[in-house]
């Protein structure tokens, strides 16, 4: 009695279950996915640096003020002498000077559009990398899902086939008990019992590590034992002309290799002067005696205006090796996209081939399930006539059992591979924006 009860339970379980679609599961990761929330944020963290690259072709302003104690040692100079970066004080104590500076980088050959240009490739190169986390993420909720369908249905045709050798068994049991079957097929058919148990349990194991990883992930609290997986929709095809050069991937090499380049330009414009314009606007104030009194005299004093030139000549080799190191990381990310374009048309190859086998795979299995319902028919026909058993019959059952669990395995596995094969061909306009 026991076998039927849990029958029964499982049915009215799936009648009950909670259906949900792949489509469901992807929408709901897209919209609660915090790595996805971490890609966003760093292409706002870029968005803010090429701001902060923007302020640089604003005039710099800044105030200054000093107030200060000078305690002169030497008596026979007065005034202040300024020496390089020396200063002689004067003979006064007492003294506040408050300036106003302004600094204007003028002209600096381009470094500092360059400096946007390098920005602005970064913000573009994190966006494509959020693009590419959406198409991983959808996969690995695709692995989840496939193994859970597969998982699910092993688990149902398992059960329904339990259900048989059972039966199957019995009839053993009552043949070996008149004399007609042996002990030892009646044994065998006891191990076939156990490992059908073992393996509902382990599809059961199965089911219920990928429904967690799917609830993780999608942010859709899925339950073990009332979730329904609906099928895979491969309705629409990957376009012909797809290739590599459309994946989020690879723009973003193309991006890279173009910001690498704007980096080697930029460290040969830093090689030429830089010329400023500047002008500042002092007010001084001093006392012999009190410090309040010399912050009260404060007035204006002087002011000045000019352009410098700075032109570094010598730093040491350091153009040389920074030079060195772009070229070299340029080498590497053209070499990493090489790399990445031969692995996409060998698993785009790989997945059309396995979609083809798959396809012929499902048509043979199917001829076979249509064959194997003619044998079942013409059995029970047989068995009416009195020319079959009830073990015939059954065994016969067991058969299209299994056919049908193969057939809706592969069926399973080429939805995954057409699936798959569309996030692999999945074009950067296709992602969140």
């Amino acid at each position: 009695m026991k076998l039927p009860v849990i029958l029964l339970f499982s049915t009215l379980s799936l009648l009950c279950a909670r259906e949900i679609t792949f489509s469901e599961i992807k929408q709901s990761a897209l919209d609660h996915s915090q790595r996805l929330t971490l890609r966003f944020i760093d292409v706002k963290i870029e968005e803010a640096r090429l701001d902060s690259i923007y302020s640089t072709l604003y005039p710099q302003l800044s105030l200054g003020y000093s107030g200060e104690y000078n305690h002169n040692l030497d008596p026979s100079v007065s005034g202040s002498i300024s020496v390089g970066d020396a200063t002689i004080n004067s003979t006064v104590p007492y003294e506040h000077s408050v300036s106003l500076r302004l600094n204007y980088e003028l002209y600096h050959f381009g470094t500092t559009m360059k400096q946007i240009e390098v920005g602005e490739k970064e913000i573009a190169v994190k966006r494509l990398e959020q693009c590419s986390e959406e198409v991983k993420l959808y996969r690995e909720l695709l692995e989840h899902y496939s193994r859970a369908q597969k998982a699910q249905s092993e688990k149902s045709f398992k059960s329904r086939m339990l259900t048989l050798r059972q039966e199957l068994y019995n009839l053993k049991q009552r043949l070996h008990a008149a004399g007609k079957e042996s002990r030892v097929s009646v044994g065998d058919e006891a191990i076939r019992l156990i490992d059908l148990e073992r393996d509902i349990e382990r599809s059961t194991m199965e089911f219920e590590e990928n429904i967690i990883a799917l609830s993780q992930k999608s942010h859709i609290d899925l339950s073990s034992t009332d979730t329904q997986l609906l099928p895979l929709e491969v309705n629409s095809a990957t376009p012909a002309d797809f290739s590599f050069f459309h994946t989020p991937q690879a723009r973003s090499y193309e991006e890279k290799i173009a910001q690498k380049q704007s980096e080697i330009s930029m460290l040969n414009h830093s090689q030429l002067p830089v010329i400023s314009l500047y002008s500042s606007y002092y007010l001084y104030g001093s006392d012999q005696d009190n410090f309040s009194r010399g912050f009260e005299d404060i007035r204006a004093n002087s002011w000045n205006a000019g352009v410098s030139l700075r032109w570094a000549l010598f730093e040491g080799f350091k153009y040389n090796s920074e030079s060195e190191r772009l070229k070299l990381e340029l080498s590497r990310i053209r070499e990493e996209s090489e790399l990445a374009k031969r692995e996409f048309d060998y698993e785009t190859r790989t997945r059309h081939e396995k979609l083809n086998r798959l396809s012929m795979l499902t048509k043979n299995e199917t001829e076979a399930l249509n064959e194997t319902a003619s044998k079942l028919t013409m059995t029970q026909r047989l068995r009416v006539q009195g020319e079959a058993d009830a073990v015939s019959e059954v065994s016969v059952k067991l058969e299209s059992l299994e056919r049908e669990l193969t057939l809706e395995s592969e069926k399973i596995q080429h939805a995954y591979e057409a699936e798959a094969l569309k996030l692999q061909h999945r074009g950067v306009d296709q992602c969140r924006k």
